[in-house]
């Protein structure tokens, strides 16, 4: 897995979105096979949160950043599209780029650090309603389908997601329920502080769970990774 760190700038005061990963999306075109993370500004993310359709304001020649994670040729292939752009009435000039390999080391106990909402999904079945726990099943679903490639229903993948659970242990954890506006409609995600202890030292589960922490870090946790909910940091 690849993370690059885009840096730009404005080139004059402009109100975007509450939900910033839009102004990313279109210095991109807008790619469907990597994750991209909202502006971050100091270490974090432009986010209005709140029921209200709220703005967010950026300033003339301050440097904000996004992030592009995925799988590495579909990172570079994204980036390739990557210019300075006019977004929200402003033109967005490309300041610098940093790529890296994810590699998370994984140890007995690690935090997950969910920085911009979740939107957790039933890895039993198909379903709009969002799920709020810290089931490992649950949170690293769709990162658990990245690295292995098996699809909802598959029994491999139910197998080893049963063996995660077994696995880890949750430990006391904290979690909010926050509320943004996306693209005009109110979304309730979870955020807060995952913790976690590992049980386990099956081979296999072992390195399914490392692979999963490094596509969380990379792209993110849950459903909507590409529009930049479920970014994470993980802890160890």
């Amino acid at each position: 897995m690849l993370l690059a760190e885009v840096s730009v700038s404005p080139e004059n005061d402009a109100i975007i979105p509450p939900f910033s990963s839009k102004v990313a999306k279109t210095m991109l075109l807008d790619p469907k096979d990597v994750s991209i993370s909202p502006l971050k500004r100091s270490d974090r993310y432009l986010i209005k949160f709140g029921g209200m359709p709220r703005y967010l304001q950026v300033f003339s020649g301050e440097v904000y950043s996004f992030e592009v994670g995925g799988e590495e040729d579909k990172v570079l292939n994204a980036l390739t599209n990557l210019d300075s752009r006019k977004a929200f009435n402003t033109l967005w000039r490309v300041v610098d780029v940093k790529v890296s390999q994810v590699r998370v080391d994984l140890k007995e106990s690690f935090e997950v650090k969910v920085m911009t909402p979740a939107l957790l999904v039933s890895p039993h079945r198909k379903d709009k309603r969002k799920v709020f726990t810290n089931r490992p099943s649950v949170v690293f679903f769709n990162n658990v389908i990245d690295v292995t490639k098996l699809g909802r229903g598959d029994q491999e993948l139910n197998e080893l997601l049963s063996s995660l659970d077994h696995a880890l242990r949750e430990e006391p954890s904290v979690m909010y329920y926050a509320k943004v506006i996306y693209a005009g409609k109110e979304v309730v995600g979870l955020t807060g502080r995952l913790r976690y202890s590992l049980s386990e030292t099956d081979e296999v589960v072992v390195k399914t769970l490392r692979l999963s922490l490094e596509s969380a870090v990379a792209r993110g946790i849950g459903s909507s990774r590409r529009n930049g909910f479920g970014r994470v940091k993980v802890m160890t």
